[in-house]
């Protein structure tokens, strides 16, 4: 029974420990009426962002954003640049990344040279759009 409370308080305080996290910015996406706000987050190392743990549809919005952001090389290495660049409303740091990148499965935003991020995907019938972004020039991890 110790064994249990010790277990379940550990529990409790590591999920504190990742909501009392920093606030570093956000990304602001938008489907049609629907809009998900995901809250950027300390990657618990200089070099790295997270992103706030979320459910529902934010969860796999999250999800899908996780899983194809990272080195451009490894994420989008055939996607090919396109004229456009990207909104004002996309800030990283005190400038902006204006590289946008069509790819087969997501049009990218270099947001900082070599990284990039989905700026707009489809999941099942939504088409999802990147409609603001305020953030570090850093990496995106998942914390576990």
């Amino acid at each position: 029974m110790r064994r249990r409370s010790r277990g379940l308080l550990l529990a409790a305080l590591a999920g504190l420990a990742l909501s009392a996290q920093a606030s570093r910015g956000s990304l602001s996406y938008s489907s049609g009426a629907k809009r998900v706000v995901l809250r950027v987050i300390d990657g618990n190392h200089p070099a790295f962002l997270a992103l706030r743990p979320e459910e529902g549809e934010s969860g796999v919005v999250r999800e899908f954003f996780l899983t194809h952001s990272g080195p451009e090389k490894m994420i989008a290495p055939n996607a090919n640049p396109l004229k456009a660049s990207a909104p004002a409303a996309w800030k990283v740091g005190k400038h902006r990344g204006s590289k946008l990148l069509q790819a087969d499965e997501a049009t990218y935003w270099s947001y900082t040279p070599g990284l990039v991020l989905p700026a707009s995907f489809q999941l099942g019938r939504d088409l999802w759009k990147l409609e603001a972004a305020e953030l570090p020039p850093l990496m995106f991890v998942e914390l576990r």
